[in-house]
C-alpha cells in the first residue's frame, strides 16, 4: 500500500509540474505577442495634426503690351509650380477707350466695359518660371487714331472661380505704319550676299507719304519653319545690305521690316517695326574661281623638269591641274593636261620628257565646287641631262 501511494504521489506531482510548464509557456507566448503588437503599433503612431501646406499664390502683376506691325503683343512673366492653384485658363480682357479718358479705372468699371478677346489654356502655361506672350490683332486700316487699348488678365481656377485682375497695360497703337518694303532682290558676290529692296510709298491705313525711318533685315536658313534672325545691329537707312556671314551651298530666306516714327517722336530707337515683307529666297552657289597660282618656278636636272608654286590663298582650293605643250606659241587645243586626278601638292616632277627639248607649262587651281582658275603665266625649260 505504501508503495502504491508513493507512486500515486509521484504521478500527481509530475502532472502538476507539466501543467505548470504549459501555463508558463502560454504566458510567455501571450507576453511576446503583446510586445510585438505594442512595438509595431508604436511604429505607425500618428503624431499631432499639422496644418496643410498652403498653395503658393499665382499672381500676374507685370503685364505689358507693345505694337508689332498690325498686332499688339501682350507679355507677362509667370512662375507656376506644383503648389500653385490648379488652373483652367487665363482670360484676356480688352477695353478700347478714348485716349483722353482717365488712366485710372476701377475693376468694376473695367469688368462691365471690357470684353474677353481670348484665353490661354492651362496646357500652354508650363510648370516653370517663364514669359508668356499673347498676340492680339487690331484693325489698323479703319481704327480710330485717338483710341487707347487697355488690357488685363484674369486667372480662372480649375473649379471655375475667377481671381482678381492683373495690372492694366495700355497702348495707343500707331496707325500710320508704313507698308512693307517690296521688290526684294538678291545677288551673289564672292564675299557676301547682297540684298536690295524698294521703299514703300504709303502706310497700312492708306495715308501718304510712307512713315518710314529705317529698316531691319531678317534671315532664315533652310526650312521655312526656322526662326527669323535679325542680321543688322543698327537700323539701316540705306535700302541695301551685304550678308557676309553665309556658306556656299546653303539656302536662305530674307525679309525686311520698316521702322515707322511715333507721333511727335522721330527717334529711330522708339520707332515701331512694321509687318514682314514678302520673303526672297537665295541659294548661295559658288561660281567664283580661285586665283591663278603665282609665281610658278621651273628647273631641270637629270632628265626631269620640276615645277614649284605657292599654295593658293583661298581656303576652298582642293587641288591643281598641270598643262603642258611643246609649242612656243600654242593654241588652246595644243595644251595637254598631265594629271588624271586633281594634283594635291604645290609642286610636280615631270619625267615624261626628252633631254635637250623645251617644254612649256601652265598651272590652274580648282576649288571645292569645281571652279577652275585661269591658267598661270606660261613658264618653260629645256630638259637638262
Amino acid at each position: 500500500m505504501l508503495k502504491m501511494k508513493t507512486l500515486a504521489d509521484t504521478f500527481c506531482k509530475t502532472s502538476q509540474r507539466a501543467r505548470g510548464k504549459r501555463q508558463k509557456s502560454k504566458i510567455r507566448k501571450a507576453l511576446t505577442y503583446s510586445l510585438f503588437i505594442f512595438l509595431f503599433s508604436a511604429c505607425g503612431k500618428i503624431g499631432p495634426p499639422e496644418a496643410p501646406i498652403p498653395r503658393a499664390p499665382l499672381v500676374i502683376d507685370e503685364l505689358s503690351v507693345a505694337q508689332d506691325g498690325a498686332r499688339l503683343i501682350l507679355s507677362f512673366p509667370i512662375s507656376r509650380t506644383s503648389r500653385s492653384p490648379r488652373l483652367q485658363r487665363i482670360d484676356v480682357y480688352r477695353l478700347i477707350e478714348s485716349e483722353g479718358d482717365p488712366l485710372g479705372i476701377t475693376p468694376e468699371s473695367f469688368t462691365t466695359r471690357a470684353i474677353v478677346v481670348g484665353s490661354i489654356p492651362q496646357e500652354d502655361i508650363p510648370l516653370a518660371s517663364t514669359v508668356i506672350t499673347y498676340p492680339d490683332d487690331f484693325n489698323i486700316k479703319n481704327g480710330d487714331r485717338n483710341s487707347r487699348f487697355r488690357y488685363a488678365l484674369r486667372l480662372v481656377t480649375a473649379s471655375g472661380a475667377f481671381e482678381a485682375f492683373s495690372n492694366y497695360a495700355t497702348i495707343t497703337p500707331l496707325l500710320d505704319l508704313a507698308l512693307p518694303a517690296n521688290d526684294l532682290q538678291t545677288r551673289q558676290l564672292e564675299t557676301g550676299i547682297e540684298i536690295t529692296w524698294s521703299a514703300p510709298t504709303a502706310n497700312e491705313n492708306g495715308t501718304t507719304p510712307a512713315n518710314i525711318l529705317a529698316y531691319n533685315i531678317y534671315r532664315r536658313t533652310g526650312d521655312r519653319g526656322e526662326e527669323l534672325i535679325k542680321l543688322n545691329n543698327e537700323p539701316l537707312t540705306a535700302r541695301r545690305y551685304l550678308d557676309r556671314n553665309f556658306q556656299f551651298g546653303s539656302k536662305y530666306d530674307y525679309v525686311v521690316r520698316g521702322l515707322s516714327a511715333l507721333p511727335a517722336n522721330a527717334s529711330v530707337n522708339n520707332a515701331v517695326e512694321g509687318n514682314l515683307s514678302k520673303p526672297v529666297s537665295h541659294a548661295a552657289v559658288d561660281t567664283f574661281p580661285p586665283s591663278a597660282p603665282s609665281p610658278v618656278q621651273i628647273a631641270s636636272i637629270g632628265g626631269i623638269v620640276s615645277l614649284f608654286w605657292p599654295t593658293n590663298p583661298e581656303p576652298d582650293v582642293v587641288g591643281y591641274n598641270i598643262y603642258r605643250t611643246e609649242k612656243d606659241n600654242p593654241d588652246t587645243a595644243d595644251w595637254i593636261k598631265l594629271n588624271q586626278q586633281l594634283h594635291k601638292p604645290s609642286s610636280i616632277r615631270d619625267d615624261k620628257v626628252q633631254v635637250n627639248k623645251r617644254y612649256y607649262y601652265r598651272i590652274t587651281a580648282v576649288d571645292t565646287f569645281g571652279n577652275e582658275s585661269v591658267r598661270s603665266d606660261m613658264v618653260s625649260e629645256v630638259v637638262a641631262p
